[in-house]
C-alpha cells in the first residue's frame, strides 16, 4: 500500500538515518583528527572523560613545558659560565705556613724559645729582624739595612695615644682590667660580651696565653680584645702593657728630611717618588715600625736611629 502516510514515515526514517551516520562520521573524525590551538565544539552525546579515558600512567609522566629562553636571559648564563666572573680570586699564602717554612729554609729551630732572639751570622741583627725583613739570616752580607730595593727613609717621629687601660689577669672566662683614669686606680671584671664601664668598647674575646722569654723564663701575655661597636674598631690589650689606639701614629721621613710621612697601623701608603710600590704598616713602636711591601709580602723593619 503506498499511501501518503505511508511515504512520509519512509522519508521520516531515512531523515533519521542520515543524521546518525552523520554524527557517527563526525565523531570518529573528532576522535582521529589531530589537535589545534583552538578546542573543538563538546559533543553532547559523547561520553564524560572520566569513564572513558584511561588514568595516566605515574612511571611515565608528562613531560613539563619548557619556558623560552629571552636574550637577557641568554646573556645572563653565559656570563655565569664564564670562570672568569664566577670564580673567586686565588687566595694568599698561609702566613704561619710562609713562617714555618722560612726558618726551616735557614734550619733554624721553632722549637727553641730564644732562637728569634739570636743572631745566626752575627751581623747585628736578630733572626726576628732577618724574618721581617725576608734576608738570609745565615749570612751577615745579606740584612735589613743591606737591602736596597727599599727607599731610603727613617724613623723621624712617634705618637701614641693610649687608654687608661690596663690588663691585670685572664682567668677562664673573667679578665680584670685596671682603670687609670680619674686620678684613682680601680678595676673591673668583665666576661666576654659585656660593655667596659665608662668606656663605649665590648669585650669581644679574651684568652689565657703563656709564653717564653729569649732567658727561657714562662711570661704572662694574656689578652682582652676590645671592639667599638659603632666603628668595629678593635683595641687588643696584652697583660701588663700600655693599650695602644688607632690615633696613635708615626712620621716617616727621607734622609735628607725633605720628604715626610705620616702613617698609622693598618695603613697602606706609597712612598713619592718610588713607582710600584706600596707598603702597608704591619706595627709600629717607638723604636721601630714594621712594613709589608704589598707587591713582593715581604716584610721590612724601620728601626729609630
Amino acid at each position: 500500500m503506498n499511501t501518503p502516510l505511508s511515504r512520509c514515515i519512509a522519508l521520516l526514517f531515512a531523515v533519521l538515518s542520515l543524521t546518525g551516520c552523520d554524527r557517527k562520521e563526525r565523531a570518529s573524525t573528532r576522535r582521529e583528527a589531530p589537535s589545534s590551538d583552538v578546542a573543538p565544539e563538546p559533543d553532547a552525546t559523547a561520553p564524560a572523560p572520566s569513564e572513558t579515558a584511561p588514568a595516566a600512567s605515574p612511571e611515565a609522566p608528562a613531560p613539563a613545558a619548557q619556558p623560552a629562553t629571552s636574550a637577557a636571559d641568554a646573556a645572563f648564563l653565559a656570563e655565569m659560565k664564564d670562570p672568569a666572573v664566577v670564580e673567586a680570586p686565588p687566595k694568599p699564602a698561609d702566613d704561619r705556613a710562609a713562617y714555618e717554612e722560612w726558618f726551616k729554609k735557614y734550619q733554624l729551630d721553632l722549637n727553641d724559645p730564644t732562637m728569634l732572639d739570636g743572631d745566626a751570622d752575627n751581623d747585628g741583627f736578630t733572626n726576628r729582624d732577618e724574618f721581617l725583613a725576608g734576608t738570609n739570616p745565615r749570612d751577615a752580607a745579606s740584612h735589613p739595612e743591606a737591602k736596597a730595593a727599599h727607599p731610603a727613609i727613617r724613623l723621624k717621629e712617634y705618637n701614641e695615644v693610649r687608654l687608661p687601660l690596663v690588663l691585670e689577669s685572664v682567668s677562664g672566662d673573667k679578665a680584670v682590667i685596671r682603670r687609670t683614669d680619674g686620678g684613682e686606680a680601680r678595676t673591673e671584671t668583665v666576661r666576654a660580651g659585656d660593655m667596659l664601664p665608662g668606656f663605649p668598647l665590648r669585650v669581644a674575646r679574651l684568652a689565657e696565653r703563656q709564653q717564653i722569654d729569649k732567658d727561657g723564663n714562662p711570661m704572662d701575655r694574656s689578652q682582652v680584645v676590645l671592639e667599638d661597636p659603632m666603628t668595629k674598631e678593635t683595641i687588643t690589650l696584652v697583660k701588663g702593657l700600655p693599650a695602644k689606639t688607632s690615633a696613635s701614629y708615626a712620621v716617616l721621613a727621607s734622609d735628607d728630611g725633605k720628604t715626610t710621612l705620616k702613617v698609622r697601623a693598618g695603613e697602606v701608603f706609597a712612598w713619592p717618588g718610588v713607582a710600584g710600590a706600596t707598603y702597608r704598616v704591619v706595627d709600629l713602636s717607638r723604636d721601630q715600625i714594621v712594613l709589608q711591601q704589598q707587591e713582593t709580602r715581604k716584610m721590612w723593619t724601620i728601626s729609630r736611629q
